[in-house]
């Protein structure tokens, strides 16, 4: 994979690498259970920090240009104006997101940012009009790695910041992006044809996300988990972080209670804090 990109935290030879080493953790994780459905949550959080975005999500445009989508993680704000996002996002993306105007424009959805989108493919009036909107909610660079198209619409993950996409990073995309329509291809292929597991199937969890999910039911902290599991405490902060997007929640007793609800984990434990 070409290296990682020049944003806070991955700067020199350790940040690509421990990058690197997310990416394969989450691509053997992922390819370790059948694929019943695309870990979306995961990997819009992993992408987010990759680029260094401020979030990142994952939408789907109809063919009728109705648009929906989530944004990742489901704790991120905006600055106040994540309703107002979403809201736009439904309402106008379809006719006024430089990307999706450029992609209908072309009818060849291709990795794409928005400070690239071809002149004659966008009016600047829409682009003057569109960052100055967005960049009141902090990401009004985008950054968008669209999936295969199929007869339903379109997909994509769109990773948002307050500045352009480098070269490098951009050359970076294109290889994570070849690695996602090749994880979509498979879910596509054995969509109907393995059966899920249960619980765990429906939420995505990975199984080191389900070990460190129980032993957070049984009151350890992170630092507990951590040396149960011989990982580090940061490692298990990250695998949580996965575990509240999955089951959207955004706190460790709210998770417990959800996990439970599903029958992830047995009944009647009580976390403490983490």
């Amino acid at each position: 994979m070409t290296s990682m990109g020049n944003g806070p935290g991955t700067t020199g030879a350790w940040g690509r690498t421990r990058l690197e080493a997310e990416w394969l953790e989450l691509v053997a994780d992922v390819m370790a259970e059948p694929l019943g459905e695309l870990p979306v949550p995961r990997l819009a959080m992993q992408l987010s920090r990759t680029f260094d975005g401020r979030a990142c999500a994952f939408s789907a445009a109809a063919p009728d240009g109705a648009v929906t989508g989530e944004i990742y993680p489901l704790t991120e704000r905006l600055d106040g104006h994540r309703a107002e996002v979403m809201e736009w996002g439904r309402r106008h993306a379809a006719r006024f997101h430089p990307i999706l105007v450029h992609y209908r424009a072309t009818g060849r959805p291709r990795i794409a940012q928005v400070a690239e989108v071809p002149d004659e493919h966008v009016d600047r009036r829409l682009l003057t009009a569109w960052y100055a909107m967005a960049g009141g909610w902090g990401c009004a660079d985008q950054l968008a790695l669209p999936l295969l198209s199929d007869p339903t619409g379109m997909r994509a993950f769109i990773i948002g910041r307050d500045r352009p996409f480098s070269e490098r990073e951009m050359d970076v995309a294109r290889s994570l992006g070849r690695l996602l329509c090749g994880l979509d291809r498979q879910v596509r292929e054995l969509a109907g044809r393995t059966p899920e597991p249960a619980a765990a199937a429906a939420s995505r969890m990975t199984p080191r996300e389900l070990s460190v999910l129980a032993l957070l039911a049984d009151g350890l902290t992170a630092a507990a988990i951590a040396r149960r599991l011989f990982i580090g405490e940061r490692t298990v902060h990250k695998h949580l972080e996965h575990v509240y997007a999955k089951l959207r929640v955004t706190d460790r007793l709210s998770a417990v209670v959800r996990a439970q609800h599903e029958g992830l984990i047995p009944a009647g434990r009580s976390p403490v804090g983490v």
